[in-house]
């Protein structure tokens, strides 16, 4: 029996579900938490929910999308609106804005990552767009820490050079 439920256990586990990553829409400073350099799976869910209930209205609108992606435009008002959901179906960089608070700066974006590396993405010559650190923090790269490359096609590469 233990034997049986232990290969059930594994089983399940590759079949496992995409994961929900939230981002916070904040009325009080008119952002979105956290910004920027998020990391997500194809498969996975981005849902935007309030820090505080929000004295004014939001849009949650794709501004630059990858090529194929279904757009966004989500007119947030509450008490009716307490969260919205998007499944990215294809890999690359998404930013988005609340429309009427772009002046003051209410802008985001994720990455969505395929996990697939094919040998064309080895062989393209592809510019970086950024560096980042494990905390999603823009970075110049330093040796002896791990890097998360992220580069013009949607690409992400994970790298450490070891001095």
């Amino acid at each position: 029996m233990k034997k049986l439920l232990l290969i059930l256990f594994i089983l399940s586990s590759f079949n496992s579900k995409g994961t929900i990553h939230q981002i916070q829409v904040w009325s009080g400073y008119m952002q979105f938490l956290p910004p920027n350099n998020i990391i997500v799976q194809l498969g996975d869910t981005i849902q935007w929910t309030p820090l505080d209930p929000p004295t004014m209205s939001h849009t949650i609108t794709s501004n630059n999308i990858p090529a194929g992606a279904v757009p966004f435009d989500q007119v947030w008002q509450m008490p009716a609106d307490t969260f919205f959901q998007y499944i990215p179906q294809v890999a690359g960089l998404y930013q988005y804005v609340c429309t009427p608070h772009i002046p003051n700066g209410m802008i985001g974006e994720f990455i969505v990552h395929s996990g697939v590396a094919s040998i064309e993405e080895y062989n393209y010559n592809k510019k970086i767009l950024r560096k980042i650190d494990v905390l999603g923090r823009e970075t110049k790269g330093t040796k002896n820490e791990p890097l998360f490359y992220i580069y013009d096609d949607g690409t992400i590469e994970k790298k450490i050079i070891i001095e």
